[in-house]
């Protein structure tokens, strides 16, 4: 499974909606939440309210994809917050969705971080 510090690997994929999404268009661009699920599971409804609540938080530039697709070093069920460049700075790997506002506050902290400041502490 893929840890905090590390990037996210370039994928294709179908989201719970049906729309393919390839992360190429994402990198570099946007920050991005990724919600991977099980093949088979029923929280399909609390997936969507997740997805909702998050792009429709106010300032965050983020993509919000959830997906049952199978996605290289990652393994369902995890939430993964990554800036634009791909680095992950958050993995929630709980059997429950994170909150929203859980969710809301790593994308908020991603987009307020200095990565040029952090790489002189490392």
């Amino acid at each position: 499974m893929l840890q905090r510090g590390e990037q996210v690997p370039h994928f294709t994929v179908t989201t719970l909606d049906g729309a393919r999404v390839a992360y190429t268009s994402i990198w570099q661009r946007r920050n991005l939440v990724l919600i991977a699920l099980r093949p088979t599971t029923g929280d399909d409804e609390a997936v969507h309210q997740l997805v909702r609540e998050v792009r429709a938080a106010p300032g965050l530039d983020a993509d919000v994809v959830a997906t049952r697709d199978a996605i290289d070093g990652v393994t369902a069920p995890a939430v993964l917050v990554a800036d634009r460049w791909g680095e992950i700075n958050h993995v929630d790997r709980s059997a429950s969705l994170p909150s929203s506002a859980d969710v809301i506050a790593w994308v908020e902290y991603v987009q307020q971080r200095c990565p040029e400041c952090e790489g002189e502490t490392r």
